[in-house]
């Protein structure tokens, strides 16, 4: 069966990332890289926005395979 542009096979569909999670995912990056820029990569603050951002990566893994629904964005 062909795999499809977005790594799926014709006809199925993953279900897509919420737009808050997404929203969330990216605020938190360009916090990342501001706290990069102003500091040292092991600083206190940049290690904690990098892990935070892991766990939102990992949450929007989670819903492109269809096994998480909006509700674990609240968790900080």
């Amino acid at each position: 069966m062909p795999i499809s542009s977005n790594g799926s096979a014709p006809g199925l569909r993953r279900p897509k990332v919420s737009a808050d999670l997404l929203d969330k995912i990216e605020h938190l990056r360009a916090e990342l890289m501001h706290a990069a820029d102003e500091t040292n990569f092991n600083s206190e603050a940049v290690v904690e926005l990098s892990q935070r951002l892991d766990h939102y990566i990992v949450l929007a893994q989670t819903q492109m395979l269809g096994k998480l629904s909006d509700s674990g964005l609240s968790q900080e």
